[in-house]
């Protein structure tokens, strides 16, 4: 039996393309039997087998070969397409498990849950707490809105807002894993130097300035195509979007960083159109993007667009951005960041049990 990977120039989580050659009778019953439950399998040749598995499909037919020889082709492939996502303390194997990426805004405007309590230590404090309880891999504070219109402040107040918050937490919380969300090299700075984990910048670490941060400390981080700044490889958000991130990877390994600290985030909801389309785009780009081989963000809590295409108005949202993610998380999206914590790891939980069977 020969085992062979078709499509090698790109990675995937949903559609590895396998050929087995040079079947015999027995070898070719066999797999039939193993396969029988996937509806891609095609007989090519008398000799000959074409199938696509996810990455899960591939892991449970690696666990059905008693042949050490043909199991070890199966495990090169699947190592292939693992997802890492690692930083100084932490490392998540993403291949085939989500993680909950917890949003804890330090602001009084957010557009989901905006209150002057937002800067209140002690209810930042017990939000962390809950959270982690509730399943938080990751815990993220913003210091200022970046909702569509959002009223900006000086990187001085945004790093104000979040320098008691972070140290209170590294003291109270040492072993969580704290990123920040901020667009300022000034912020970046200086949370690194406070000791955050990660950094996610909206607008993909877009100079200089926050690129000598990048190369200077060597951070795990989020990078976005939020649309904003307009199109610069295509006319179509499904082949900017790839094009714009395999750029930014050559960018940031270039700096010095690994593949395993650099998280991609197509951006949805930031562009303030008039019907949302846009945001559904990109959130049906996730298959796409996973080709790139990186960890891939979902980042679509509540968001309005969902109101202006589906009509879910304020906690209706919750349900509609379920429902997205789960098909985000089969299409190969692994980090998701969002508001509701507890019913966001509930259905990962449920997502698990589901492909058990």
């Amino acid at each position: 039996m020969k085992i062979l990977e078709l499509n090698q120039e790109s990675f995937s989580l949903k559609n590895i393309i396998l050929k087995f050659d040079e079947l015999n009778h027995n070898e070719m019953i066999s797999l039939q039997k193993k396969l029988y439950r996937n509806g891609s399998l095609t007989r090519l040749a008398p000799d000959s087998l074409l199938v696509v598995l996810t990455i899960d499909d591939l892991a449970k037919l690696i666990n059905l070969f008693e042949n050490d020889e043909d199991k070890k082709m199966l495990e090169v492939i699947y190592k292939r397409h693992q997802i890492i996502w690692s930083g100084k303390n932490f490392n998540f194997d993403l291949t085939r498990k989500s993680i909950v990426y917890s949003i804890v805004n330090v602001t009084p405007d957010s557009f989901y849950d905006g209150n002057p309590d937002n800067l209140n230590l002690s209810h930042i404090l017990k939000r962390v707490e809950a959270d982690l309880e509730n399943g938080a891999s990751v815990l993220e504070l913003g210091g200022k809105s970046s909702k569509p219109g959002y009223d900006d402040i000086s990187p001085e107040e945004e790093w104000n807002r979040l320098k008691e918050p972070i140290l209170e937490l590294k003291k109270n919380f040492p072993k969580a894993i704290f990123a920040v969300d901020t667009d300022e090299a000034y912020v970046m700075e200086r949370v690194l130097d406070a000791g955050v984990d990660i950094i996610n910048d909206i607008d993909g670490f877009d100079t200089n300035d926050k690129l000598k941060v990048v190369e200077k400390y060597q951070p795990a981080l989020v990078a976005m195509n939020n649309g904003r700044a307009g199109f610069s490889y295509a006319d179509n958000v499904y082949e900017e979007l790839p094009l714009f991130f395999e750029n930014k990877k050559e960018e940031l390994l270039q700096l010095g960083l690994k593949a395993e600290q650099i998280v991609i985030d197509p951006g949805v909801g930031f562009f303030n159109g008039d019907s949302g389309s846009d945001s559904l785009e990109r959130v049906k780009s996730t298959e796409i993007l996973s080709r790139i081989g990186l960890p891939l963000m979902i980042a679509i809590s509540r968001k309005s667009f969902m109101g202006k295409l589906f009509n879910a108005q304020g906690d209706e949202r919750l349900f509609s951005s379920l429902v997205l993610e789960a098909q985000m998380v089969a299409d190969g999206g692994r980090i998701l960041r969002v508001h509701d914590v507890k019913e966001t790891k509930r259905l990962l939980d449920a997502i698990e049990i589901y492909k058990e069977f």
